[in-house]
């Protein structure tokens, strides 16, 4: 089931500060990830998923991309 990194990050429990630096990147990265701001590059989406230990395909980026996703499969 797709998931967005926000709810990944806090189904572990981790702050954005947690999640940013375990992949190297800054708290405010991560805020415009999960804002749909930014999407992160594909090295960064491998390194959260070994993160959050999911394949790479279970992660939307952003509720929005959940949704569009969640449509499409309907």
């Amino acid at each position: 089931m797709l998931k967005t990194i926000r709810q990944l990050r806090e189904a572990r429990e981790w702050s954005q500060l947690e999640l940013a630096n375990r992949l190297g990147v800054t708290p405010s990265t991560v805020y415009n990830w999960e804002r749909g701001r930014n999407e992160p590059r594909i090295s960064q989406l491998r390194a959260m998923a070994l993160a959050f230990g999911v394949p790479m395909e279970e992660i939307a980026v952003n509720d929005q991309d959940l949704e569009q996703l969640v449509k499409i499969a309907a």
